[in-house]
């Protein structure tokens, strides 16, 4: 008992430890001889908190939010905030972080940051949020009577607004994130380097070296070559860095954005970061996506859709790579028929014969080796691939594994079709001349010759032996045949 209310406990913990450090931090972004932060990590740690506590039930739920409540009363305080102002600020706060998180997740859809569409939704729900704690904040400036109120609407809306919608886009986009390991391709590389310097030299010529000319707009050449060319995970550290990097600049009086007047930075520092963010997610998430369909449609296009076994377009590039890359004598193909599948069709119908197309496919697969293919050609013919063999004899024995494999009983009852499915098959083995074609045609007039051997013998597909193209001695089963 007492560890599972640790457990509940601890992401609690965290989330404050979180918030407390994001709000100092925040408070270390102030631009120098004013009290305006640059940032405020705090806001995207509340949203995240918030998101957290929407999954938990309505005790838990209620418990995270009073530690929010108590933790942004009790730091204003310590910062020199009264009681009055250190309270409506937690009504800004939770407002913030609840409006944000109910609109992300209306309808109970997931927080994520997988598709363009993700994108936009988070956009429209960090936009209501900051929206009305911005209001909320506005509120009580004017009942102490601040003059310049839309300005100051305008810095909390721009400052909390950008940094929840950075920080919970990196947070979300990572959390997600499938870590692959990197392409070492000398063009990759090479890509990878030139574009990494240009932005280098982009961000530094800009935010660094640049006497205050306003052309900060030039990031954003390196920015859409990031995105377009590299994921959306390389695109959200790149955003992080560029984001750090245009902070640390302005906070130094660095760059296009130095000699204005703290306000102006703030809000120009974060347009640039949240025009930024928008930009190159937007870019990246399309082309993420466009990657996604492209591959899903290739795999459609090259992949039997019923059994999910590569189909015959995939098969003869398999076989024209196998030809090109081993000797001749050291391809097999293997071609099998069903016998009684359409007994099985005929009694039980259709969607039982296609789950037993199926069992047969995983069957195969199960049999299959890690270099081999198996394919479906369609209706009941199967095609198995085993590139590198040893010789024909070693073709024989993976015959002779898959006619039994496929002769064991599908049903339970002794008088079912499924314990009359057997496989005629034909094998056939590369030589010198072999094409996919010819490969193909060999094997399946080795596995036509077996039908016929079958019935002429009134033997059964479970009893009689794999036949060979007529191409190799008709008593050698592991003969090689010509195509």
């Amino acid at each position: 008992m007492a560890r599972h209310a640790s457990r509940a406990l601890l992401p609690g913990a965290g989330f404050a430890f979180a918030y407390t450090l994001a709000i100092l931090a925040g408070r270390s972004t102030r631009v120098e001889g004013s009290e305006v932060s640059l940032a405020w990590p705090a806001a995207a740690v509340a949203v995240l908190w918030c998101l957290h506590a929407r999954d938990l039930p309505r005790s838990r739920a209620a418990l995270h939010g009073g530690g929010l409540a108590i933790l942004t009363f009790g730091v204003n305080l310590a910062t020199g905030a009264g009681v009055g102002l250190a309270a409506w600020f937690v009504l800004v706060n939770v407002a913030l972080g609840a409006v944000t998180a109910a609109v992300l997740r209306y309808g109970e859809r997931p927080a994520a940051l997988r598709q363009p569409a993700d994108l936009g939704r988070l956009v429209a729900a960090v936009a209501a949020g900051t929206l009305v704690s911005a209001a909320l904040a506005v509120v009580w400036f004017a009942h102490e009577g601040q003059p310049d109120l839309p300005q100051t609407f305008a810095l909390f809306a721009v400052r909390n607004g950008v940094t929840a919608l950075a920080g919970v886009a990196v947070v979300l986009r990572l959390r997600d994130a499938q870590w692959r390991r990197p392409s070492f391709a000398v063009r990759r590389v090479a890509e990878a380097i030139t574009c990494m310097g240009l932005v280098g030299l982009v961000f530094v010529r800009v935010f660094w070296l640049n006497p205050g000319h306003p052309n900060a707009f030039g990031v954003m050449l390196p920015a859409m070559w990031v995105s377009l060319r590299f994921s959306t995970t390389t695109s959200t550290v790149f955003l992080t860095g560029s984001g750090v990097s245009i902070m640390a600049a302005t906070l130094l009086d660095r760059g296009a954005l130095q000699g204005v007047t703290p306000q102006e930075q703030a809000l120009l520092a974060q347009g640039m970061v949240g025009a930024l963010t928008v930009v190159v997610l937007t870019l990246a998430l399309f082309r993420d996506s466009r990657n996604e369909l492209i591959a899903e449609l290739r795999e459609l296009a090259q992949h039997d859709p019923l059994t999910g076994l590569a189909n015959r377009a995939l098969l003869h590039q398999r076989l024209e790579h196998a030809l090109a890359r081993h000797p001749a004598g050291t391809v097999g193909v293997v071609l099998l028929d069903l016998n009684g599948f359409k007994l099985v069709n005929d009694a039980w119908g259709h969607e039982e014969g296609d789950l037993l197309l199926v069992e047969i496919a995983r069957r195969l697969t199960d049999l299959a080796g890690p270099r081999d293919t198996v394919a479906r050609l369609g209706g009941d013919e199967f095609v198995v691939l085993c590139p590198g063999i040893d010789g024909p004899a070693d073709l024989d024995l993976s015959v002779e594994r898959i006619r039994r494999r496929v002769a064991l009983p599908y049903g339970q009852s002794s008088d079912a079709p499924y314990d009359r499915i057997t496989a005629s098959a034909g094998a056939a083995v590369s030589d010198r001349s072999s094409t996919p074609r010819s490969l193909l045609a060999a094997a399946d007039r080795a596995m036509y010759d077996a039908k016929r051997a079958e019935r002429g013998a009134g033997l059964t597909g479970r009893e009689a032996p794999p036949a060979r193209s007529p191409a190799g001695p008709p008593s050698a089963a592991g003969a090689p045949a010509r195509g």
